[in-house]
Protein backbone atom coordinates (compact mmCIF):
# COMPACT_ATOMS: atom_id res chain seq x y z
CA UNK A 1 0.00 0.00 0.00
CA UNK A 2 1.53 3.73 -0.85
CA UNK A 3 -0.09 6.80 -0.16
CA UNK A 4 -0.81 9.38 -3.35
CA UNK A 5 2.45 11.75 -3.80
CA UNK A 6 0.61 15.64 -3.84
CA UNK A 7 1.41 18.70 -2.58
CA UNK A 8 1.11 18.16 0.99
CA UNK A 9 -0.35 19.51 3.78
CA UNK A 10 1.58 20.12 7.41
CA UNK A 11 -0.58 20.39 10.29
CA UNK A 12 -0.19 22.33 12.98
CA UNK A 13 1.26 19.13 15.23
CA UNK A 14 3.27 17.73 12.93
CA UNK A 15 6.23 18.60 14.85
CA UNK A 16 9.17 16.49 16.57
CA UNK A 17 12.40 15.44 15.57
CA UNK A 18 14.06 17.33 12.62
CA UNK A 19 17.89 17.75 11.65
CA UNK A 20 18.64 20.14 14.29
CA UNK A 21 17.42 18.58 16.90
CA UNK A 22 19.45 15.19 16.06
CA UNK A 23 22.24 16.62 15.36
CA UNK A 24 22.38 19.11 18.49
CA UNK A 25 22.16 15.94 20.50
CA UNK A 26 26.10 16.06 20.67
CA UNK A 27 27.78 18.07 23.21
CA UNK A 28 29.80 20.82 22.20
CA UNK A 29 28.25 20.53 18.58
CA UNK A 30 27.61 23.17 16.21
CA UNK A 31 25.15 24.08 12.99
CA UNK A 32 26.37 26.34 9.88
CA UNK A 33 23.57 26.42 7.69
CA UNK A 34 24.25 27.78 3.78
CA UNK A 35 21.35 28.77 2.25
CA UNK A 36 19.04 31.59 0.28
CA UNK A 37 17.84 34.02 2.78
CA UNK A 38 14.19 33.04 2.94
CA UNK A 39 14.82 28.91 2.73
CA UNK A 40 15.18 28.72 6.81
CA UNK A 41 12.93 30.65 8.31
CA UNK A 42 10.96 27.80 9.64
CA UNK A 43 13.97 26.10 11.35
CA UNK A 44 15.48 29.34 12.32
CA UNK A 45 11.88 29.73 14.44
CA UNK A 46 11.71 26.33 15.52
CA UNK A 47 15.31 26.34 17.16
CA UNK A 48 14.34 29.21 19.25
CA UNK A 49 11.47 27.19 20.25
CA UNK A 50 13.42 24.52 21.33
CA UNK A 51 16.75 26.18 23.08
CA UNK A 52 18.99 25.43 20.12
CA UNK A 53 19.16 29.43 19.34
CA UNK A 54 22.98 30.10 20.49
CA UNK A 55 23.94 26.81 18.71
CA UNK A 56 22.90 27.39 14.87
CA UNK A 57 24.48 30.22 12.50
CA UNK A 58 23.14 30.95 8.85
CA UNK A 59 25.13 31.96 5.66
CA UNK A 60 23.01 33.13 3.38
CA UNK A 61 24.40 33.36 -0.29
CA UNK A 62 23.00 35.56 -2.81
CA UNK A 63 21.53 34.75 -6.45
CA UNK A 64 25.30 35.83 -8.02
CA UNK A 65 26.76 33.38 -5.20
CA UNK A 66 24.38 30.26 -6.72
CA UNK A 67 25.71 31.10 -10.52
CA UNK A 68 28.90 31.43 -9.84
CA UNK A 69 29.35 28.70 -6.91
CA UNK A 70 29.97 29.19 -3.67
CA UNK A 71 33.32 27.00 -1.88
CA UNK A 72 35.08 30.21 -0.97
CA UNK A 73 32.15 31.97 0.70
CA UNK A 74 31.76 28.84 2.67
CA UNK A 75 35.36 29.11 4.02
CA UNK A 76 34.96 32.98 4.43
CA UNK A 77 31.76 32.12 6.38
CA UNK A 78 33.22 29.09 8.46
CA UNK A 79 36.63 31.54 9.40
CA UNK A 80 33.98 34.36 10.86
CA UNK A 81 31.84 32.37 12.66
CA UNK A 82 35.11 30.57 14.69
CA UNK A 83 36.37 34.32 15.06
CA UNK A 84 32.97 35.65 16.77
CA UNK A 85 31.14 32.99 18.25
CA UNK A 86 31.29 32.60 22.41
CA UNK A 87 30.10 29.23 22.02
CA UNK A 88 33.63 26.23 22.70
CA UNK A 89 33.28 24.70 18.89
CA UNK A 90 34.12 21.30 18.94
CA UNK A 91 31.84 19.84 16.11
CA UNK A 92 30.75 21.92 13.26
CA UNK A 93 28.37 20.22 11.06
CA UNK A 94 27.80 22.70 8.04
CA UNK A 95 24.65 22.41 6.45
CA UNK A 96 23.89 23.22 2.32
CA UNK A 97 20.64 23.32 1.01
CA UNK A 98 18.18 21.51 -1.22
CA UNK A 99 19.65 23.90 -3.99
CA UNK A 100 23.23 22.34 -3.65
CA UNK A 101 21.87 19.00 -5.48
CA UNK A 102 21.69 20.74 -8.31
CA UNK A 103 24.79 23.10 -8.07
CA UNK A 104 27.17 20.41 -6.47
CA UNK A 105 29.59 21.99 -3.99
CA UNK A 106 32.58 20.34 -2.86
CA UNK A 107 31.94 20.46 0.77
CA UNK A 108 33.82 17.42 1.62
CA UNK A 109 36.95 19.24 -0.05
CA UNK A 110 36.16 22.74 1.93
CA UNK A 111 35.72 20.69 4.53
CA UNK A 112 38.73 19.12 4.56
CA UNK A 113 40.66 22.37 4.10
CA UNK A 114 38.98 23.68 6.99
CA UNK A 115 40.17 20.59 9.25
CA UNK A 116 43.64 21.46 8.44
CA UNK A 117 43.16 25.31 9.50
CA UNK A 118 41.45 24.49 12.34
CA UNK A 119 42.65 20.96 13.53
CA UNK A 120 40.85 21.27 17.17
CA UNK A 121 37.60 21.30 15.72
CA UNK A 122 35.71 18.33 13.88
CA UNK A 123 33.93 19.56 10.64
CA UNK A 124 31.22 17.26 9.52
CA UNK A 125 29.17 18.37 6.20
CA UNK A 126 25.22 17.88 6.12
CA UNK A 127 22.39 18.32 3.44
CA UNK A 128 18.98 19.97 4.39
CA UNK A 129 17.53 18.84 1.18
CA UNK A 130 13.59 17.96 2.42
CA UNK A 131 13.52 16.82 -1.27
CA UNK A 132 14.79 13.48 -0.57
CA UNK A 133 12.47 12.82 2.82
CA UNK A 134 10.95 9.76 0.52
CA UNK A 135 14.25 8.85 -0.81
CA UNK A 136 16.58 6.23 1.01
CA UNK A 137 18.79 8.62 2.10
CA UNK A 138 16.55 11.26 3.81
CA UNK A 139 18.23 13.74 5.67
CA UNK A 140 17.09 12.42 9.48
CA UNK A 141 19.38 9.18 8.11
CA UNK A 142 22.68 11.24 6.16
CA UNK A 143 22.66 13.24 9.68
CA UNK A 144 23.05 10.24 11.72
CA UNK A 145 25.61 9.34 9.73
CA UNK A 146 27.80 12.18 9.44
CA UNK A 147 27.13 12.30 13.45
CA UNK A 148 28.86 8.59 13.60
CA UNK A 149 31.48 9.44 11.41
CA UNK A 150 32.44 12.00 13.70
CA UNK A 151 33.66 9.11 16.18
CA UNK A 152 36.79 8.03 15.71
CA UNK A 153 38.57 4.25 15.63
CA UNK A 154 39.99 3.47 19.45
CA UNK A 155 42.74 1.19 19.58
CA UNK A 156 40.67 -1.03 21.19
CA UNK A 157 37.83 -1.65 21.93
CA UNK A 158 35.78 -2.30 24.87
CA UNK A 159 33.04 -5.27 25.85
CA UNK A 160 30.32 -2.52 26.83
CA UNK A 161 27.75 -1.83 25.00
CA UNK A 162 26.56 1.48 22.99
CA UNK A 163 22.88 2.48 22.07
CA UNK A 164 22.25 4.14 18.61
CA UNK A 165 19.25 6.28 17.31
CA UNK A 166 17.28 6.52 20.31
CA UNK A 167 16.45 10.84 20.91
CA UNK A 168 15.58 10.71 24.88
CA UNK A 169 17.69 8.39 26.65
CA UNK A 170 16.63 4.82 28.07
CA UNK A 171 15.86 5.30 31.57
CA UNK A 172 18.51 3.54 34.24
CA UNK A 173 15.92 1.01 35.49
CA UNK A 174 14.89 -0.32 32.11
CA UNK A 175 15.25 -3.71 32.26
CA UNK A 176 17.54 -4.51 29.60
CA UNK A 177 19.70 -1.74 31.19
CA UNK A 178 19.78 -3.15 34.79
CA UNK A 179 20.68 -6.91 32.92
CA UNK A 180 23.53 -5.42 31.39
CA UNK A 181 24.52 -3.53 34.46
CA UNK A 182 24.37 -6.77 36.55
CA UNK A 183 26.36 -7.98 33.93
CA UNK A 184 29.34 -5.69 34.04
CA UNK A 185 28.54 -3.85 30.64
CA UNK A 186 28.57 -0.48 30.74
CA UNK A 187 25.65 1.33 28.24
CA UNK A 188 26.47 4.19 26.48
CA UNK A 189 24.20 6.41 25.18
CA UNK A 190 23.85 9.81 23.98
CA UNK A 191 21.79 11.22 26.14
CA UNK A 192 24.14 11.05 29.17
CA UNK A 193 27.01 12.30 27.19
CA UNK A 194 28.39 15.38 28.91
CA UNK A 195 30.79 16.37 26.53
CA UNK A 196 32.36 15.57 23.43
CA UNK A 197 35.05 13.83 24.66
CA UNK A 198 32.29 11.53 26.27
CA UNK A 199 30.53 11.37 23.05
CA UNK A 200 33.49 10.05 21.25
CA UNK A 201 33.60 7.00 23.44
CA UNK A 202 30.85 6.01 21.84
CA UNK A 203 33.20 3.67 19.50
CA UNK A 204 34.96 2.50 22.18
CA UNK A 205 31.98 -0.35 22.71
CA UNK A 206 32.69 -3.37 20.98
CA UNK A 207 28.66 -3.78 21.06
CA UNK A 208 25.90 -1.82 19.49
CA UNK A 209 22.06 -1.65 19.75
CA UNK A 210 20.01 0.03 16.82
CA UNK A 211 16.88 1.53 18.13
CA UNK A 212 15.41 3.08 15.50
CA UNK A 213 15.89 2.56 11.61
CA UNK A 214 17.30 5.98 10.78
CA UNK A 215 21.19 4.70 12.79
CA UNK A 216 20.91 1.80 10.53
CA UNK A 217 23.40 3.24 7.75
CA UNK A 218 25.31 5.17 9.66
CA UNK A 219 26.08 2.18 12.83
CA UNK A 220 27.11 0.43 9.56
CA UNK A 221 29.57 2.25 8.38
CA UNK A 222 31.22 2.84 11.82
CA UNK A 223 31.27 -1.08 11.88
CA UNK A 224 33.32 -0.60 8.78
CA UNK A 225 36.51 1.30 10.85
CA UNK A 226 35.94 -0.31 14.33
CA UNK A 227 34.95 -3.56 13.85
CA UNK A 228 32.30 -3.79 16.37
CA UNK A 229 29.02 -5.98 16.16
CA UNK A 230 25.00 -4.79 16.46
CA UNK A 231 21.71 -6.36 17.21
CA UNK A 232 18.61 -4.34 16.22
CA UNK A 233 15.93 -3.59 18.29
CA UNK A 234 13.60 -1.28 17.13
CA UNK A 235 10.54 0.03 19.27
CA UNK A 236 7.55 -2.73 19.99
CA UNK A 237 4.52 -3.21 22.07
CA UNK A 238 4.38 -6.52 21.35
CA UNK A 239 5.16 -9.44 23.66
CA UNK A 240 7.18 -11.58 21.46
CA UNK A 241 8.56 -9.04 19.46
CA UNK A 242 10.12 -8.16 22.63
CA UNK A 243 11.14 -11.47 23.76
CA UNK A 244 12.74 -12.37 20.30
CA UNK A 245 14.83 -9.43 20.18
CA UNK A 246 15.98 -10.11 23.30
CA UNK A 247 17.19 -13.62 22.10
CA UNK A 248 19.34 -11.46 19.40
CA UNK A 249 20.84 -9.72 21.82
CA UNK A 250 21.47 -12.87 23.70
CA UNK A 251 23.32 -14.26 21.41
CA UNK A 252 25.65 -10.89 20.45
CA UNK A 253 26.52 -10.49 23.88
CA UNK A 254 26.82 -14.63 25.38
CA UNK A 255 24.99 -13.68 28.30
CA UNK A 256 21.35 -14.52 29.47
CA UNK A 257 18.33 -11.99 29.52
CA UNK A 258 15.56 -13.17 28.99
CA UNK A 259 15.26 -15.41 32.12
CA UNK A 260 16.49 -12.36 34.08
CA UNK A 261 13.22 -10.15 33.30
CA UNK A 262 10.35 -12.54 33.87
CA UNK A 263 9.19 -9.06 36.25
CA UNK A 264 9.13 -6.87 33.79
CA UNK A 265 6.93 -9.37 31.35
CA UNK A 266 4.63 -9.72 34.14
CA UNK A 267 4.47 -6.19 34.83
CA UNK A 268 3.87 -5.45 31.08
CA UNK A 269 1.10 -8.54 30.67
CA UNK A 270 -0.44 -6.93 33.86
CA UNK A 271 -0.58 -3.10 32.29
CA UNK A 272 -1.96 -4.42 29.28
CA UNK A 273 -5.29 -5.32 31.51
CA UNK A 274 -5.32 -2.56 33.45
CA UNK A 275 -5.33 -0.59 30.45
CA UNK A 276 -7.73 -2.23 28.06
CA UNK A 277 -10.35 -1.91 31.31
CA UNK A 278 -9.75 1.64 31.60
CA UNK A 279 -10.41 2.08 27.71
CA UNK A 280 -12.67 0.02 27.43
CA UNK A 281 -14.44 0.59 23.70
CA UNK A 282 -13.17 3.49 22.80
CA UNK A 283 -12.49 4.10 19.62
CA UNK A 284 -8.50 4.35 19.33
CA UNK A 285 -6.68 6.10 16.97
CA UNK A 286 -2.62 6.23 15.93
CA UNK A 287 -0.22 8.36 14.78
CA UNK A 288 3.15 7.70 13.52
CA UNK A 289 4.20 10.87 15.39
CA UNK A 290 4.18 8.93 18.49
CA UNK A 291 5.62 5.50 16.58
CA UNK A 292 7.49 5.21 14.02
CA UNK A 293 5.44 2.03 13.16
CA UNK A 294 2.03 2.89 13.10
CA UNK A 295 0.60 0.15 11.85
CA UNK A 296 2.50 -2.38 14.10
CA UNK A 297 1.32 -1.07 16.90
CA UNK A 298 -2.21 -0.54 15.81
CA UNK A 299 -2.03 -4.66 14.81
CA UNK A 300 -0.81 -5.48 18.49
CA UNK A 301 -3.72 -3.07 19.94
CA UNK A 302 -6.27 -5.06 17.90
CA UNK A 303 -4.76 -8.33 18.82
CA UNK A 304 -4.50 -6.95 22.50
CA UNK A 305 -8.73 -6.22 22.52
CA UNK A 306 -8.50 -2.53 21.85
CA UNK A 307 -10.66 -0.71 19.32
CA UNK A 308 -8.34 1.02 17.02
CA UNK A 309 -10.70 2.87 14.48
CA UNK A 310 -7.76 4.74 12.29
CA UNK A 311 -4.18 5.40 11.64
CA UNK A 312 -2.69 8.54 10.68
CA UNK A 313 0.55 8.21 9.03
CA UNK A 314 3.32 10.96 6.86
CA UNK A 315 4.88 7.79 5.16
CA UNK A 316 4.23 4.18 4.66
CA UNK A 317 7.91 2.71 5.46
CA UNK A 318 8.70 -1.02 4.28
CA UNK A 319 8.63 -2.35 8.05
CA UNK A 320 5.09 -1.51 8.19
CA UNK A 321 3.72 -3.24 4.92
CA UNK A 322 3.47 -6.83 6.74
CA UNK A 323 1.20 -5.09 9.33
CA UNK A 324 -0.82 -3.37 6.57
CA UNK A 325 -1.69 -6.32 4.64
CA UNK A 326 -2.09 -8.22 8.18
CA UNK A 327 -4.47 -4.89 8.66
CA UNK A 328 -6.28 -5.39 5.45
CA UNK A 329 -6.97 -9.27 5.82
CA UNK A 330 -8.48 -9.60 9.46
CA UNK A 331 -9.35 -6.03 10.10
CA UNK A 332 -10.67 -4.51 7.17
CA UNK A 333 -12.43 -1.27 8.91
CA UNK A 334 -9.07 -0.26 10.15
CA UNK A 335 -8.56 2.69 8.41
CA UNK A 336 -5.19 4.30 6.88
CA UNK A 337 -5.56 7.74 6.63
CA UNK A 338 -2.81 9.78 4.93
CA UNK A 339 -1.72 12.61 7.37
CA UNK A 340 -0.29 15.02 4.79
CA UNK A 341 -3.05 15.03 2.18
CA UNK A 342 -3.98 18.11 0.79
CA UNK A 343 -7.79 17.71 2.27
CA UNK A 344 -6.44 17.18 5.86
CA UNK A 345 -6.29 21.08 6.14
CA UNK A 346 -9.88 20.94 7.26
CA UNK A 347 -10.06 19.76 10.51
CA UNK A 348 -12.97 17.74 12.11
CA UNK A 349 -14.74 20.56 13.73
CA UNK A 350 -16.84 18.27 16.23
CA UNK A 351 -15.11 16.52 18.87
CA UNK A 352 -13.81 12.75 18.24
CA UNK A 353 -15.41 10.53 21.39
CA UNK A 354 -11.70 9.29 20.91
CA UNK A 355 -8.30 8.32 22.69
CA UNK A 356 -5.55 9.17 19.80
CA UNK A 357 -2.30 7.98 20.42
CA UNK A 358 0.55 10.86 19.48
CA UNK A 359 -0.18 14.70 18.89
CA UNK A 360 -1.07 14.28 14.96
CA UNK A 361 -4.02 12.38 15.42
CA UNK A 362 -5.58 13.87 17.98
CA UNK A 363 -5.17 17.19 16.35
CA UNK A 364 -6.72 16.28 12.51
CA UNK A 365 -9.43 14.29 14.13
CA UNK A 366 -10.39 16.62 17.06
CA UNK A 367 -10.09 13.60 20.02
CA UNK A 368 -11.32 14.20 23.59
CA UNK A 369 -8.50 12.30 24.65
CA UNK A 370 -4.79 12.09 23.74
CA UNK A 371 -2.14 9.50 24.86
CA UNK A 372 1.13 12.03 24.89
CA UNK A 373 3.57 9.63 23.10
CA UNK A 374 5.67 11.01 21.02
CA UNK A 375 8.89 9.25 18.55
CA UNK A 376 8.66 6.31 21.08
CA UNK A 377 10.88 8.35 23.35
CA UNK A 378 12.56 6.69 25.70
CA UNK A 379 10.73 3.26 24.95
CA UNK A 380 12.24 0.28 24.87
CA UNK A 381 11.43 -3.89 25.97
CA UNK A 382 9.13 -4.44 28.57
CA UNK A 383 9.22 -1.70 29.87
CA UNK A 384 8.13 0.64 27.12
CA UNK A 385 4.77 -1.88 26.85
CA UNK A 386 4.15 -0.49 30.02
CA UNK A 387 4.77 2.94 29.43
CA UNK A 388 2.45 3.22 26.81
CA UNK A 389 -0.12 1.28 28.62
CA UNK A 390 0.17 3.25 31.51
CA UNK A 391 -0.55 6.15 29.60
CA UNK A 392 -3.08 5.00 27.76
CA UNK A 393 -5.44 4.42 30.90
CA UNK A 394 -3.73 7.78 32.21
CA UNK A 395 -5.13 9.80 29.39
CA UNK A 396 -9.17 8.61 29.22
CA UNK A 397 -9.61 9.69 33.09
CA UNK A 398 -10.13 13.88 31.62
CA UNK A 399 -10.41 15.62 28.60
CA UNK A 400 -6.95 16.44 27.07
CA UNK A 401 -5.94 20.17 26.13
CA UNK A 402 -4.69 19.67 22.34
CA UNK A 403 -3.25 22.96 22.28
CA UNK A 404 -1.03 22.93 25.02
CA UNK A 405 0.10 19.54 24.14
CA UNK A 406 0.87 20.76 20.71
CA UNK A 407 3.04 23.75 21.95
CA UNK A 408 4.69 21.60 24.61
CA UNK A 409 5.45 19.27 21.27
CA UNK A 410 6.97 22.00 19.74
CA UNK A 411 7.41 22.43 15.67
CA UNK A 412 9.83 19.85 13.71
CA UNK A 413 13.63 21.49 13.89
Amino acid sequence: MKFEGNLCYCSPAHGGWGIIRVAAMIPESYLLFVCPAACFRHGALGAIQHGYKNRISYLYISQEDIVEGYDALIEEGIDELLKRTKEHIRLLFVYVSCLDDFIGTDLDAVLEKAGRKYPEVVFRPGHMNPIASSTKLPPAVTTFDSMLAALPVHEKTDENVSLYGNFVGIPEDNELIKVLNNAGKKVRQISNCGSFDEYREMSLSEYGIILKPLAAMGVSNLEKKTGAVHVTMYASYDIDTVKNDYSGIEKMLGISIIPEIGSAEEAARSAIEKAKEAVGDLPVYVSDSATIFPCRLALTLLRYGFNVKRIYAVDLVNPDQDAIKALQENYPEVEIIQADHPKMNIREKNESYALSIGEEAAYLSNSRFVADISADEGMLGFQGIKILMDTLAESVKEKADIRKLIEEYGGIV
